[in-house]
């Protein structure tokens, strides 16, 4: 197990060093100069010498490669830099805007879990049935629309029509349970509504493998009943496609929190990465795509130690 982390570890840290490259070089070929446009438009700084100065408190000056070790070196040790539109460090607006975006995962996981695993479990266990057809057709349709009709028809629905909650916006949950409830519960739906169906498709042929295996034969051989033969003995491998989902979804977080947040009016990092793209403001678009990376990075890494201990071929195939 020791030399299969080793290996995950090794090549994930290859990637984020040249995904930390890439991310850098991208965000410099962005066309134009949002450090000059904004001081420009303050109309108070026109000496070409106040200009270099706000060049260098912002690391700025001298060549690209000395500005990526300049960067990079700061990034480790925490340091990310100000933003250009607001003057804030860089941290404090992420540790601002991420509750949002957790919040926004923990919901959309929870209707994952809700919609995908019951129905993607019933479906495989009443495989042929009018039910696995209404099931598994159901998991489709979640699958295929798209998140932005979706979320247009429930805001329309249940927050025009019927009233029953707001269309967008967001309250802390620190000043308003219920209220941080209400706003949060069609964001988080419509974000969960695609992962259920992936998960229940997952589910379903996961388990129907799992069910037809020889060991399952000697279960119900020996006299177990189905609901033992389920929990002991199938649903460990068929939970393999659950780590897969989660994982993915975990890992698209903040990539994927652009739309949902910006339809919302949610104010978290997906929503805040979208309006530094708009605005130039390189050192947030800098921080956001590095902590996308080794996002993603560090839940493939948690997904692939979670599928050795699931399955203990996986550790031997991934040395």
């Amino acid at each position: 197990m020791l030399g299969f982390l080793l290996s995950r570890l090794a090549h994930a840290a290859v990637v984020l060093g040249i995904v930390t490259v890439l991310c850098f070089a991208a965000v410099h070929l962005i066309p134009g100069d949002q450090l000059l446009a904004a001081l420009s438009a303050g109309g108070h700084v026109s000496e070409s010498s106040e200009i270099d100065a706000v060049r260098e408190s912002f690391g700025l000056q001298g060549s690209v490669p000395a500005q990526f070790v300049q960067w990079i070196t700061g990034f480790v040790q925490g340091d990310w830099g100000r933003s250009i539109g607001t003057g804030q460090p860089v941290r404090e607006l992420f540790a601002q805007r991420l509750p949002v975006t957790l919040e926004l995962f923990v919901g959309s996981t929870l209707w994952t879990l809700v919609l995908g695993l019951p129905v993607g479990m019933v479906a495989a266990l009443r495989r042929g049935s009018v039910l696995d057809t209404v099931l598994s057709g159901s998991a489709m349709v979640g699958i295929a629309i798209p998140a932005y009709w979706l979320a247009i028809v429930m805001i329309y629905a249940l927050a025009v029509e019927l009233q029953w909650l707001p269309p967008s916006g967001y309250v802390p949950f620190t000043e308003d349970p219920a209220g941080n409830l209400r706003a949060m519960l069609l964001p988080t739906f419509v974000a969960g509504v695609h992962t259920a169906g992936l998960l229940a498709r997952y589910v379903r042929s996961s388990l129907l493998d799992a069910l037809q295996q020889d060991h399952i034969r000697t279960a119900r051989a020996r006299g177990l009943s189905e609901r033992q033969v389920l929990v002991r003995h199938a649903l460990r491998p068929a939970m393999i496609p659950l780590v897969t989902v989660i994982g993915l979804s975990f890992g698209g977080m903040v990539a994927g929190s652009f739309f949902i947040e910006q339809v919302f009016a949610l104010p978290g990092l997906g929503r805040m990465t979208l309006e530094a793209i708009l605005g130039k403001d390189f050192p947030v678009i800098q921080a956001a795509l590095v902590l996308v990376s080794v996002n993603m990075l560090a839940v493939n890494l948690l997904v692939d130690l979670l599928y050795a201990a699931l399955d203990p071929r996986v550790r031997v195939a991934g040395r």
